[in-house]
């Protein structure tokens, strides 16, 4: 069985757009078109998510470590770098529950939490408290996560909104050029 391809809107409720927002596109958009859309209106977070949505999968999470890494990260943040790089050169299950833990013993807060949480949630299945598989990763999951990473650490400077824009075009680049839709 083939897996339905993904629409915009379909996207865009995935992420939480609002619906005025998700209103501004159209399923015969291209994912480059959406992402302009979303940053044209003003809605950095949403194009950075749209992006990171609309993006290979397989993108994601070393895309993310690029990012997270030219800023120089230090401390909590480095170390949550540190767990996802890991996880990213060896992709096994004790590696994704090593960033799994390491996200859920911040409690989801901060850049670092959030990369290892990227990592974590970019395949395999959600755990309870006890460890055990409850349900697969929603594939949005990782997007969102990621997206927060990169406000969470745009929010870290003081140009928040440029930094958070250069992240939106960088994402833009990954996407499928114009002409392939």
């Amino acid at each position: 069985m083939t897996p339905v391809p993904l629409t915009i809107t379909a996207a865009a409720r995935e992420i939480g757009l609002d619906a005025h927002v998700i209103a501004l596109l159209r399923d015969d958009m291209t994912a480059r078109a959406a992402v302009r859309a979303l940053l044209d209106h003003g809605d950095v977070g949403g194009a950075l998510r749209m992006g990171l949505r609309l993006m290979p999968r397989g993108y994601v999470v070393p895309w993310l470590c690029q990012c997270v890494r030219a800023e120089a990260p230090e401390g909590d943040v480095l170390d949550g770098l540190l767990v996802a790089e890991a996880w990213l050169r060896e992709r096994g299950e004790p590696r994704r529950r090593s960033a799994l833990a390491f996200a859920a013993e911040r409690h989801y807060v901060g850049t670092g939490a959030l990369v290892a949480a990227s990592a974590a949630w970019s395949e395999g299945f959600l755990l309870d408290g006890e460890g055990r598989e409850v349900a697969p990763v929603a594939a949005q999951l990782m997007a969102v996560v990621a997206a927060a990473a990169l406000l969470s650490l745009a929010s870290t400077f003081i140009d928040f909104d440029a930094r958070s824009r250069a992240f939106v075009a960088s994402a833009t680049a990954l996407l499928p050029p114009e002409d392939s839709a």
